[in-house]
């Protein structure tokens, strides 16, 4: 019975942790399966194992008594959540940022991996992980291909801030 409790503590544990970083629960493993060719980034899956891996510890022999027996098994969850996705999203972050740089735009409005975690895909709309304005000409980030493409004209009077939209005679009305 006492094993039950456990590992359906586990299971709430990764139902709430997974809700609150990436806004529901089966978008982690979706994103780690089916999903996963939408992060372009090198050897993130690696870095996730990784994570995953060191998570284990809390099992070693040298660390058996740091963490009572019962609670093992969320401590495990715990971090295999939190470190594979804060090592792939802190690189993914960083390689964002550089290419932010190295754009060279004129105004950047941008959002962490996180926040791209728990909001992204929305429906039908797509969710704008980075947005960019160069020569009055809009751009988004794409974590797929790890670059920046054009915002679709259809979409500029939806995603686009209506200060850059204004500052470059764009004006759109939204539906």
């Amino acid at each position: 019975m006492m094993r039950l409790v456990t590992l359906a503590l586990a299971a709430l544990t990764y139902g709430w942790l997974a809700s609150v970083l990436f806004g529901d629960p089966v978008k982690p493993l979706a994103l780690a399966t089916f999903w996963s060719e939408r992060l372009g980034l090198a050897h993130w899956r690696l870095l996730a194992a990784l994570g995953i891996a060191v998570s284990a510890v809390v099992f070693a022999r040298p660390f058996r008594n740091a963490v009572p027996d019962a609670l093992r098994p969320s401590a495990f969850v715990i971090l295999a959540v939190l470190l594979p996705t804060a090592l792939v999203g802190v690189l993914a972050d960083r390689v964002r940022h550089r290419a932010v740089e190295a754009f060279g735009a004129d105004a950047v409005e941008e959002q962490s991996f996180f926040t791209s975690l728990s909001e992204a895909p929305k429906d039908f709309q797509f969710f704008l992980h980075t947005a960019v304005v160069k020569d009055c000409r809009f751009y988004a980030w794409s974590y797929r291909d790890l670059a920046f493409y054009a915002i679709p004209l259809e979409a500029i009077g939806n995603v686009v801030p209506q200060a850059w939209r204004q500052r470059c005679g764009f004006e759109v009305e939204r539906p």
